[in-house]
């Protein structure tokens, strides 16, 4: 996987070299080249974190290259991807902004208002999401503690049952000694 890095890098060298009108090339052009096609190679093998940290290295400190506006992009998209761990809605939202004012295509434009409109649509959502969780959490939290007043109360009825049954054997005993008493009286009075 290095090599086919190194020798992706390399064609992008060799590329660029040729491409340029002077023999030349700036060393700020071929680094932020290299970082993108080590993104590119990242974002291909679905390590998104890591391709997201190499956009964001062109994007921050590579302003002055051809490739500055294609990691600003790359960087808002990523950073919006829900697969990406480091999702980040505020922060896809900055660089969707910063692409906002560096792109000229009106249609481009467009797309990206539909996607800041999405995102933060998204982001409402979560957080819309996270107050139901909230709530269900909560809910959860009193029907056990409920449940548990319930199972205590049940038991306590169940003691209460076997005291009653156990007082009413006890009545039961004494009527019947009350009887025996009684018919005993009977017999001995004159």
């Amino acid at each position: 996987m290095a090599w086919h890095s190194s020798l992706y890098t390399l064609l992008v060298a060799v590329f660029l070299y040729g491409c340029t009108s002077s023999s030349t090339i700036s060393d700020a052009e071929f680094q932020a080249h290299r970082h993108m096609a080590r993104a590119d190679t990242l974002e291909r093998s679905f390590a998104l974190r890591e391709a997201t940290t190499e956009y964001m290295i062109v994007a921050e400190h590579y302003t002055s290259t051809s490739v500055h506006p294609g990691a600003v992009r790359k960087t808002a998209l990523l950073l919006s991807a829900p697969s990406n761990p480091a999702a980040n809605d505020s922060a896809s939202r900055y660089w969707l902004d910063t692409y906002l004012r560096l792109t000229q295509s009106p249609e481009e434009k467009q797309i990206i208002q539909m996607y800041l409109t999405m995102v933060d649509r998204v982001g409402e959502l979560r957080d819309s999401l996270r107050r139901e969780k909230f709530v269900a959490d909560s809910l959860v939290t009193v029907a056990r503690k409920q449940m548990g007043e319930v199972t205590s109360r049940g038991r306590r009825v169940q003691e209460l049952e076997a005291e009653l049954e156990k007082a009413s054997s006890e009545l039961a005993k004494l009527k019947e000694i009350d009887v025996r008493i009684s018919k005993s009286k009977v017999k001995n009075k004159p």
